[in-house]
């Protein structure tokens, strides 16, 4: 009888425990998505601003240092190589940059991070297409 009583005392416990763990592990995975979504929120209204006429170019241009630069903190590899590619075409680096190209490296940055917040089963590399919508593209 307090064997039988250990066993069920100890099992509870476990239980209990196996629960709390995994529970906790799941809070903290959807806390870090959700610090990961603003941060891509941050990136994304960063290039926009870019995009639009009338906007502080001088500020736009910090804001989007600023994004790309803490980025790292909470992107994997393939979003990191993603954005600098998009980010080697449209700064200094490149003399000619085409509007073909910015499309192009923006919806490879748009589908690493769609593909990091766990929106890839629904995108098609293909047929996806999207452009920055502003005043006036500025590249």
């Amino acid at each position: 009888m307090i064997i039988a009583t250990l066993i069920t005392v100890s099992g509870s416990i476990i239980i209990a425990a196996l629960t709390f763990y995994f529970t906790k592990k799941h809070e903290i995975k959807v806390e870090w998505q959700k610090r990961k979504l603003d941060h891509y929120k941050v990136l994304m209204s960063s290039i926009s601003d870019l995009a639009v006429d009338g906007t502080d170019k001088e500020e736009a241009n910090m804001k989007f240092s600023f994004a790309v630069n803490t980025i790292a903190l909470a992107a994997p590899q393939y979003v990191i190589s993603a954005l600098m590619a998009f980010h080697d075409h449209i700064k200094f680096t490149n003399p000619n940059p085409s509007l073909e190209k910015h499309d192009k490296l923006l919806i490879e940055l748009l589908l690493a991070i769609r593909k990091d917040i766990g929106l890839v089963e629904k995108d098609n590399p293909r047929t996806f297409n999207f452009h920055l919508v502003g005043s006036k593209l500025k590249i």
